[in-house]
């Protein structure tokens, strides 16, 4: 069964996040592009922990990348749990979110992704996304 748990484009969690998309201009003026999306679960009274070993291992947020070779890699990808922290991130390092996240909107998790797309031919690339750790969901 599928957890509710979701990454979305809103803090109100009503939006979500199908991929990571990064548009570059063709002369590759545009620089970094930094985002901020939302890890959180609609669902009421439930909390998430990983399923290695609940409430004592870290929920653990990684991108993904579907086509690997072609647009931007997972490697180009800082995740911190702040804009501020965008800038000492390492990028292709996961976020490290802690031992649980609980439901409802007012408790979701901001994450601040910069995409180092300076190396890019003119376009939309929409071959990353973002993943959790095993997670396993039950009530809080």
């Amino acid at each position: 069964m599928a957890i509710s748990l979701k990454v979305y484009n809103d803090a109100a969690l009503s939006s979500l996040l199908t991929k990571l998309s990064a548009l570059q201009r063709s002369d590759g003026a545009t620089g970094p592009v930094d985002s901020v999306i939302y890890l959180g679960s609609t669902e009421s009274g439930k909390k998430f922990e990983a399923a290695s070993n609940p409430g004592a291992d870290d929920i653990v947020l990684s991108v993904a990348d579907s086509d690997t070779g072609s647009g931007q890699s997972a490697s180009a990808v800082k995740l911190s749990a702040t804009a501020s922290g965008l800038d000492s991130a390492v990028a292709g390092d996961p976020l490290t979110i802690g031992p649980e996240i609980l439901s409802g909107a007012a408790n979701s998790v901001e994450v601040h992704i910069r995409i180092e797309a300076t190396d890019l031919s003119e376009g939309t690339y929409t071959d990353l996304s973002v993943r959790t750790n095993g997670l396993v969901e039950s009530y809080a």
